[in-house]
């Protein structure tokens, strides 16, 4: 038996090896990227590039950094002669982009002036929590990372927020989702349009932070403010809100339709 030939068979062996690993542990990176190498080696190239693509689910599912940077070379490396992985490595590019965000490496590019990175680190938070609350399923919450990071870049005039993004794409689990962050926060459910929109409060909060931070003031209790949030995990908003008001808030989820509305009324007012 020649040399090549003996090493032949044990890159066979290993890859059954690994194949059998995988049966147990499906997911597993470590012996996905090894199964992907030794296919490689084996010169089984579309063997290797559904094994590639595995391996991409199961990175992404994790966000793991590391090995999302390797695929997405591997992709490259072969974009050429197949057209069809540039929207896979477009979607990992975005993963990365969000990686980067939440670990506050990088700014957010051409973000309009006023806003603030940590808005949509709260928004990225937010969907991974419904994401391992099981609220979002993998594709869904890599479709709401995908417009968070696009609609992060655009001058829109409302909020981005997972809501918003939900809404928009008529999530068919949206109210059993908002009965979650009701129940998983403590925030109680408010419909604001049972509250007219009143001219005392127009300027209590800025407009530019009301028009991208996802948090307005809807009525008031003696000194004490009652405000409409879009997300009611982001601690940090509502003190925020007190902090620029000056005024003890209290805070209320409200859907994404209804902030709009009053946001409309208000802006009107405004513009009068």
């Amino acid at each position: 038996m020649s040399e090549s030939t003996g090493a032949r068979e044990d890159l066979q062996q290993t890859a059954a090896m690994l194949e059998q690993i995988l049966e147990v542990m499906p997911d597993d990176l470590f012996t996905l990227r090894a199964l992907y190498e030794t296919l490689l080696k084996l010169e089984r190239p579309e063997q290797a590039l559904n094994c590639l693509k595995r391996l991409d689910d199961a990175a992404r599912a994790v966000q793991n950094g590391e090995v999302i940077s390797f695929i997405i070379e591997e992709y490259e490396s072969v974009a050429d002669e197949m057209p069809e992985l540039r929207k896979r490595i477009e979607r990992l590019q975005e993963l990365q982009l969000v990686s980067d965000l939440m670990a506050g490496t990088v700014a957010i590019p051409n973000l309009p002036a006023g806003r603030k990175v940590s808005g949509i680190e709260a928004e990225m938070a937010l969907a991974w929590d419904l994401f391992q609350d099981e609220q979002l399923s993998q594709e869904e919450y890599s479709n709401v990372l995908h417009d968070l990071t696009e609609m992060s870049s655009r001058d829109v005039s409302v909020p981005v927020t997972v809501l918003h993004i939900l809404h928009d794409r008529n999530f068919s689990r949206f109210d059993r989702l908002m009965t979650h962050l009701c129940q998983k926060s403590g925030m109680p459910i408010m419909a604001i349009g049972q509250f007219s929109e009143r001219e005392e409060l127009r300027d209590v909060l800025p407009l530019e932070f009301i028009i991208h931070h996802g948090a307005l003031p809807f009525a008031g209790v003696g000194d004490d403010l009652l405000l409409a949030v879009l997300n009611p995990l982001d601690k940090d908003l509502v003190r925020r809100a007190g902090d620029l008001s000056g005024r003890r808030c209290h805070a209320y989820l409200v859907s994404p339709q209804e902030y709009d509305q009053r946001l409309a009324q208000i802006k009107k007012a405004l513009a009068g």
